[in-house]
């Protein structure tokens, strides 16, 4: 089906229903209801392209949302969501567009619909955790007051509470004026009681589909404030201990986002890292990767070495591969996708050295068994779903002494992360895993878990 055809689909569909689910496994149906959407008046979106565009325009660089929280000019959420005339403009950034007008009577029921409370307004958008800057999103949406809306897999990145949270906003607006399209990555997450289509090779299908049920939430009391461990299968007993956590405490400015965490990692151990949206997750890999300048501050070893008592930032990062969506966000070298895996035989982002062919050979297997069929592509022509899996095989493909994934598995279709787990199974005996889900799915060697409320 050529993108005419595609176009007129979706117009059709509309003839009949108010909202309509796409469901999009291979990440291809994007470019059909984008430019559907440039046909319509009053369009608002809600996707991980805005939110990376914010991103870009406050952090040039992902770790200095760990660092560049005291600015007194830096963007507020109030600004986002209230401001007249609202300009992504920042000393990184200059957006010659405003985003859409606001309606600020609707901020109430805006935040309501988000489940935010008032003192979001007056934190800093640099601060936010990725689901926090979602749900802040969501309510702008709302302020918009749109005739049409686009949820852009809107489920990406948001903790289970909050997803049955969403689920439930989302089909209420089947009971409003608002038109809107859902774009969905994954099946389970299709929305009961709106008509679901698949888009595979050009064509849209009707589907019928099971709705994602209360056991695929992590069960967990939302006014729990303690950290918990869980095992999940037997590990080697009395590994070197890689990670000692005693009383931290991280901050942003006045905010408390991990407090009193005690917590030790062993060789042999994976762990598999929940909870909340703004639970300090990706603060937690930052302080364990070097990145987090308070692991000064706190009582910490790394590795065996202690932060200001001998630890080499530059050492302890040769020993740990790294992926976040943030560093697939903001990774620009011009290389090819084989060459973006063979940077990481060293610890550096970019391509410093000649590729030998152990490297080449190794890389070029690893693509082709995760699914890549043109390892000469350019890495900036990648998807992002591509982009992540790729930057993911970088991380492990030494192997580091830890592998440290932050959410490797959003955006990813199904067959991608089974080729991913099928990686990290294999990989689990060579480096200790950490994994950072919001999911109650990951590989089968995962041995542990970590549970972290919001304090």
């Amino acid at each position: 089906m050529n993108q005419t055809n595609t176009t007129e689909c979706l117009h059709n569909l509309f003839i009949k229903h108010a909202q309509v689910q796409i469901l999009d496994p291979l990440s291809s149906a994007e470019k059909y209801i984008t430019d559907f959407l440039k046909k319509q008046n009053y369009v608002s979106v809600f996707s991980e392209a805005i939110q990376q565009k914010i991103r870009r325009a406050v952090t040039p660089f992902w770790q200095e949302r760990y660092i560049s929280i005291a600015g007194e000019e830096a963007l507020l959420v109030k600004d986002l969501l209230l401001s007249p005339k609202f300009f992504l403009q920042t000393e990184f950034f200059v957006d010659s567009e405003p985003f859409p007008k606001t309606n600020p009577e609707l901020l109430e029921s805006a935040l309501e619909l988000a489940s935010l409370k008032t003192d979001i307004l007056e934190k800093k958008l640099i601060s936010l955790s990725n689901g926090e800057l979602r749900r802040v999103l969501l309510a702008r949406l709302w302020m918009e007051s749109p005739e049409w809306a686009y949820f852009n897999d809107p489920f990406g990145g948001l903790d289970p509470e909050y997803r049955k949270h969403l689920t439930h906003v989302l089909k209420n607006l089947a009971h409003t004026n608002i038109r809107s399209i859902f774009r969905m990555q994954r099946e389970d997450e299709l929305l009961a009681g709106i008509p679901a289509f698949v888009f595979l090779n050009g064509k849209l299908e009707s589907i019928e589909f099971k709705t994602e049920t209360e056991e695929n939430f992590i069960k967990k009391d939302n006014t729990q404030k303690q950290y918990s461990t869980e095992i999940l299968s037997e590990a080697p007993l009395n590994g070197e201990i890689l990670f000692d956590l005693k009383n931290v405490t991280i901050r942003f400015g006045e905010n408390e986002i991990i407090r009193n965490l005690n917590w030790q990692m062993r060789k042999g151990e994976h762990w598999v890292i929940m909870g909340p949206n703004g639970a300090g997750k990706s603060t937690l890999l930052a302080l364990l990767s070097g990145d987090h300048p308070q692991m000064y501050n706190n009582d910490v070893v790394l590795l065996g070495m202690r932060p200001g008592q001998g630890l080499d930032v530059w050492e302890h990062k040769a020993q740990i591969g790294f992926f976040s969506p943030e560093l697939a966000l903001h990774y620009k070298e011009k290389l090819k996708l084989y060459e973006v895996l063979c940077t990481g035989f060293s610890s550096n982002l970019g391509l410093f050295q000649e590729i030998n062919y152990e490297e080449r050979t190794k890389a070029l297997h690893w693509l082709k068994e995760l699914g890549f069929t043109n390892p000469e592509i350019p890495f900036a022509a990648l998807s992002t779903m591509e982009k992540r899996l790729a930057l993911v095989a970088r991380a492990a493909i030494r192997p580091p002494k830890v592998l440290v994934l932050d959410e490797p598995t959003q955006g990813m279709d199904e067959k991608s992360r089974e080729r991913l787990f099928d990686l990290l199974n294999f990989l689990s005996d060579k480096t200790s895993i950490l994994f950072v889900s919001h999911y109650r799915e990951w590989p089968k060697c995962m041995n542990r878990l970590l549970y972290m409320p919001q304090i």
